[in-house]
């Protein structure tokens, strides 16, 4: 299930994530919490959510899953010196937003996730 609407609104929200990483790129390194900490979390996590709104008839990639379990991760603390971890509480409150939308739409039985994790990405991220 594709979802171009989501596509814009990501792309929308974090205008500096289009055209940074390519498909093949994101497909060949399908997870996002495993790429050098040098690349921009601002760019790649929601190049990374456009990916997964663009291909969501593609359920198998694990870069769905990756995505998911990334976010779970990235909306954990307010520790300036935890990027990754920290990243939810450097998105404005529009940012966040477009990023509940996007686990929303995780919850569709097509997409094959564990909705759990899904879940447990969505109260963290619909928490102040």
């Amino acid at each position: 299930m594709k979802s171009p609407h989501l596509s814009a609104q990501i792309e929308a929200a974090f205008p500096a994530s289009v055209g940074v990483l390519s498909d093949q790129f994101i497909e060949a390194h399908p997870d996002l919490s495993r790429l050098d900490a040098s690349v921009d979390l601002h760019a790649a996590v929601p190049a990374y959510m456009a990916w997964c709104a663009r291909n969501g008839h593609r359920p198998a990639e694990l870069v769905h899953d990756y995505t998911v379990d990334a976010l779970a991760v990235f909306g954990r603390s307010r520790k300036p010196e935890l990027a990754p971890l920290n990243f939810k509480f450097t998105c404005s409150p529009e940012q966040r937003q477009v990023v509940v939308n996007f686990l929303q739409w995780c919850l569709d039985p097509a997409l094959l996730l564990d909705t759990e994790q899904v879940e447990r990405s969505l109260k963290r991220w619909s928490a102040g």
